[in-house]
């Protein structure tokens, strides 16, 4: 959630820097702060309404959100022990072992 709230806020950032009209491209014309405040209250406006219009959409998009810190822990284990096993101190030149998660082992 911290990536998206942070992209966001980094977005609208930009979005206010001005741009010399020599540097727009053909048929493009510079878009005023007013345009942009105005943009930027539709957009929180639309995004406000959107599980309203999208409940499924939004209770898949809560659970996957619930379940990020144990996908995040189960890849760090995994890269963890697939380092270890490469260069780790008991490292085993040879061997090729399968990675296993928690829901698919070989």
């Amino acid at each position: 959630m911290f990536l998206i709230r942070a992209a966001f806020w980094l977005t609208l950032v930009i979005a206010f820097i001005p741009v010399k009209s020599a540097d727009l491209g053909e048929g493009q014309r510079a878009v005023s702060t007013m345009e942009t405040v105005s943009l930027a209250q539709s957009v929180v406006s639309d995004i406000g309404s959107f599980c309203s219009r999208n409940t499924q959409t939004c209770e898949t998009g809560g659970v996957l959100l619930s379940q990020m810190g144990l996908k995040a822990r189960e890849g760090a284990k995994m890269a963890y022990t697939w380092l270890d096993q490469r260069v780790g101190e008991d490292k085993k030149p040879d061997a090729i072992d399968p990675v296993s998660t928690s829901s698919v082992s070989n």
